[in-house]
């Protein structure tokens, strides 16, 4: 099994008290970046498939990449 990581950079479920309280709410289609989990602290970006940290993992999922040609 292959573990993956999705970054959603539009909405922080940790940091919004209300969706927190909202638990049993379905939430609708999100779009976000997909990552797939390398390493303890490493993450690939399955679009442009490159290596981040977590934390650049955070920032790379606001900016927009291209598929490697």
């Amino acid at each position: 099994m292959t573990n993956l990581y999705l970054r959603d950079s539009l909405i922080d479920m940790a940091s919004d008290d209300k969706a927190q309280r909202d638990a049993g709410f379905i939430h609708t289609d999100r779009i976000g970046k997909v990552f797939i989990v390398v390493g303890q602290n490493v993450r690939k970006c399955l679009i442009c498939e490159q290596l981040f940290t977590r934390r650049a993992a955070s920032e790379h999922a606001k900016a927009v990449c291209h598929p490697v040609s």
